[in-house]
């Protein structure tokens, strides 16, 4: 069940961090949670401003019938920190507003994750005809954060438009 999001936009370099959060059963293994983020209509974005209008077809830069439970790689709490960190510092000029919404709202999802999975790169062999507009200069960074202790999940998207 989808819960809220969380957007931070830098204004600058038209990059940003997006976060969705989604609550998680109980008797779901991480697979199974994968599966059902999938599945899951708010999973369905472009992440270029087009609306509801890709929800059916497309995840980000990519075709959703390219993406399965297999592209995503389990990875360790500080690898997703730092890649995100490294991310941010290179690509974006903070403000201390944006910064201290990343401190308050972004990276306490990454601390409190019990497991932590990232959408492998894909391109272009499941790029969209114009999929190449979202990360074209960043790359498109997502992460997939489990939470057993809260019951949640946060699928977590770096990128620029």
């Amino acid at each position: 069940m989808y819960r809220e999001k969380v957007f931070v936009n830098f204004r600058r370099g038209r990059c940003w961090v997006h976060a969705k959060l989604f609550a998680l059963p109980g008797d779901v293994d991480d697979r199974a949670a994968l599966g059902l983020l999938l599945r899951h209509v708010r999973y369905r974005d472009s992440y270029a401003g087009s609306g509801n209008l890709d929800m059916e077809t497309l995840h980000g830069p990519y075709r959703l019938s390219a993406l399965s439970v297999e592209v995503f790689e389990p990875l360790g709490r500080s690898a997703v920190e730092s890649a995100l960190r490294a991310w941010v510092e290179r690509y974006v000029s903070l403000s201390e507003v944006c910064e201290g919404q990343l401190e308050r709202e972004v990276y306490p999802l990454i601390s409190s994750a019990t497991s932590c999975y990232r959408l492998a790169d894909l391109r272009p062999a499941a790029e969209h005809d114009w999929g190449w507009v979202v990360g074209s200069v960043g790359g498109f960074h997502e992460f997939v954060l489990i939470d057993r202790v809260e019951g949640s999940l946060a699928l977590v998207v770096a990128a620029d438009d």
